[in-house]
Formats: C-alpha cells, structure tokens, sequence
C-alpha cells in the first residue's frame, strides 16, 4: 500500500470513529451492566465504538517503534474487545480504566512479535526487553559494522 493511501485510510477512520459519540458515565455503566448480566451484542457494541478514538490516543503513544500506526490501533482495538469480555461492571470502576490495560498489553505484545532481534519467554522479561529497547529504538544498522552493532546491543539489553 502506498503512503498516500495509508494517510488516506488513517483519515477515513478517524472520521468514521470521530462520529460515534462518547457516553456519559451513567450510560457507559447502564450499557456495560447489559453486556455482563445479558451478552446484549449492541451494548458491547456502543460501549467499543464510543472508546475507539481513546484507542487511538493509547497507539499515538507506540508511534516510535517502527510500526504502521493503523497496525497499533488495529491491536489496541483487539484489546478493547477483549476488555470488554472481561469487565465486570461492579468491581467499581469504569470500563476505560480497566480497557486501557488490556489496550496497552496488546500493542505492547503486538510490537514484541513485530520486532525479530529477539525471542523473550517471560512476561516481565518482555517488559524490560521492551522498555530497554524504547530508549535504544534510533539506532541505524549500515551493512558495514552490522555484527558489531547487533553484538553491542545485545550486551545493552543484557540478551544472549
């Protein structure tokens, strides 16, 4: 795809989405009670469509890695889905604030996977893989010096 077509698709979204309206607390509450006790499909559907643009906020975060931008929010959108499955209206708290966890660990995951340097078993050792690899993202590899290159930050991100 071409980069005027992706800016183009990037800007049909955002005005797609930008018309869903936002909810208010009551209603957000009244519609997550009716997706929990019911599976009402269309409560789940307001409650995600009217979170999509804080999805996209969530992936404008990641925008250094690399990484389409419409890939992080097709991942953070993935992650709100699965937030919804989950959420449990009595626990408290609105549904955002639990959705943004599980918006972040799949981009999070999401850029793991697209990043093929290296292969991390562990949760937290992905985390601190990850946020090492944030400070270090600018480093360029010419052909030249490449082994030496890959060797160092291997050393700085303490991998094998």
């Amino acid at each position: 795809m071409m980069e005027g077509e992706v800016r183009e698709n990037l800007v049909q979204y955002l005005s797609r989405i930008s018309s869903y309206p936002l909810l208010s607390p009551e209603e957000e509450r009244r519609l997550a009670v009716l997706y929990y006790e019911h599976g009402d499909e269309e409560a789940g559907k307001r409650l995600i469509t009217s979170n999509l643009r804080f999805v996209v906020k969530v992936a404008l975060e990641y925008r250094g890695y690399g990484i389409k931008l419409l890939d992080l929010i097709q991942e953070g959108n993935l992650g709100l889905i699965v937030a919804l499955k989950h959420f449990d209206p009595y626990k408290g708290y609105r549904f955002i604030s639990y959705a943004i966890w599980w918006i972040r660990a799949y981009i999070q995951n999401y850029i793991m996977k697209s990043w093929s340097l290296v292969k991390v078993g562990t949760t937290q050792a992905q985390k601190k893989l990850f946020y090492k690899m944030g400070k270090i993202k600018d480093i360029s590899f010419d052909e030249e010096a490449r082994e030496e290159k890959l060797h160092n930050l291997a050393s700085e991100l303490e991998i094998d």
